[in-house]
């Protein structure tokens, strides 16, 4: 088997902390190194008391599935600016090769936090104990151990190391199979990675299907998470640790109040439709669909550049009863970020495959449909579950389970009369609307606007 990045990444770190030992003797590291005053795991018992969200903003300056980031940003000014954020904490990269960071970095965001209440995260890959002390020796007072590099017993050992120094302890997963190896240990905190860091490929809902059985840990939903429609996406989480897009100077406003639901408009076919108030544009490429793009979008988007055109950050292609051949095709001619795709059509593994985000829907015909569901949840996005005829303006016929765990879309027949059924559903998050937004069979303007008005007023059902 090749190795993956992770592999090369654990190679280097051995190496690197040889080095470390001949800089440092760790016995006068443990005796000059001090306690922090600050506590994770009392300020996340805080946060979840007052249903806030407990954010962590990452300053990382590349990474191997970005490249550089960010090179030369100075450091204080952009904490500075994640504190007017809302920081409860800042993760600082201390690996130099692949994330291009330092312990220097390290020690000039201590200087920064460390009179203030924010607490500062050591991200790095952490196999020794003598990191866990430089973290703390430059201000760090929290770091991340995952749980994919040690074995169990090795992750408890520099866990007490760190707690030691009340230090707070970030354990990280990436899937089930990881959690399941480690959750019989003590630990408070876990972040549940949405990037598979053999691939680098995210998956929002994976958030949500690790934490159903993590009890009543803390849990920090990690990567992927680039707006606020994401944080309606993984809202099991405790707190989201965000950094790329921040670093990008992307102007997220991190707010989490429930309120609001997402609103998908779908079926737009022509240029002018780009405009549309939505938070998803649906283009329908299903050989079954009445609802195709026209030439002139599809000759606008061949021209249209992704780097500048924000129009690329709501588009979703939806494909119905389409091969995965030409399912490829269509997602290698244009850069979308997203993609919808329906359970049965495509198999799990194929998902596995795509870099967009995946919106995976269901025709449900009976409450046994979903069922197949199970096996694609860990590695799409969120859920849309329609009627069992797509695109044709009827109602799901049968009832939706009360106990369906996954964030979702409600769609079939989703009109302004009745959008306030979505609002009765545990979990859902948002509505899907192609018939409901046309008159006469073509888009319009008017109703678009008014359902987004009306699902925005709408609040989030607890789940």
């Amino acid at each position: 088997m090749s190795a993956t990045i992770l592999d090369t990444i654990v190679a280097q770190k051995k190496l690197e902390i040889i080095a470390l030992y001949q800089q440092h003797q760790i016995q006068v590291l443990r005796r000059t190194v001090q306690p922090t005053a600050k506590s994770l795991y009392s300020g996340l018992a805080d946060y979840r008391a007052r249903s806030q969200p407990f954010f962590i903003f990452e300053f990382k300056r590349k990474s191997p599935s970005e490249s550089w980031i960010n090179r030369d940003i100075a450091i204080a000014p952009q904490l500075e600016h994640y504190q007017k954020l809302g920081a409860a904490a800042v993760s600082v990269l201390t690996d130099e090769a692949f994330f291009g960071g330092s312990y220097e970095d390290l020690r000039k965001a201590g200087a920064v936090l460390g009179p203030t209440d924010t607490l500062l995260l050591q991200k790095d890959f952490v196999l020794d104990p003598i990191q866990i002390l430089l973290a703390r020796l430059a201000g760090a007072d929290m770091i991340l151990l995952i749980a994919a590099i040690l074995s169990p017993e090795k992750l408890a050992e520099l866990q007490a190391e760190a707690e030691s120094l009340g230090m707070g302890v970030l354990v990280e997963v990436h899937d089930q199979e990881e959690f399941d190896r480690i959750r019989h240990l003590p630990f408070p905190v876990l972040g549940i990675n949405n990037r598979d860091l053999k691939n680098f490929r995210t998956a929002l809902n994976r958030v949500n299907v690790i934490s159903a059985e993590a009890g009543e840990r803390f849990i920090i939903s990690e990567s992927g998470i680039k707006d606020e429609r994401d944080l309606k996406v993984a809202r099991k989480a405790d707190g989201f640790l965000i950094g790329t897009s921040l670093m990008r100077g992307k102007t997220l406003q991190p707010t989490f109040d429930r309120t609001g639901l997402l609103f998908k408009a779908c079926g737009i076919r022509e240029p002018a439709h780009l405009e549309l108030e939505a938070d998803y544009l649906g283009i329908n490429f299903s050989p079954r669909s009445k609802r195709k793009p026209s030439a002139e979008l599809l000759e606008h988007l061949t021209t249209s550049t992704p780097a500048t055109d924000e129009i690329w950050s709501k588009l979703v292609p939806v494909f119905y009863q389409n091969t995965e051949r030409k399912i490829r095709q269509i997602l290698t001619r244009f850069p979308f970020q997203f993609v919808q795709l329906y359970a049965g059509d495509v198999s799990p593994a194929f998902v596995r495959t795509l870099k967009q985000k995946v919106l995976l829907a269901c025709r449900i015909q009976q409450s046994s449909d979903l069922n197949v569901l199970k096996d694609y949840a860990s590695d799409i996005d969120f859920f849309i579950l329609d009627g069992a005829t797509p695109g044709s303006g009827a109602r799901i016929s049968t009832p939706i389970p009360s106990n369906f765990p996954y964030p979702f879309l409600l769609a079939g027949g989703i009109q302004e009369s009745n959008l306030k059924l979505a609002a009765n559903h545990k979990n859902c998050i948002g509505v899907d609307v192609a018939s409901g937004i046309e008159t006469t069979g073509l888009v319009d303007a008017e109703k678009v606007a008014r359902l987004s008005a009306a699902a925005k007023g709408l609040a989030l059902k607890s789940g």
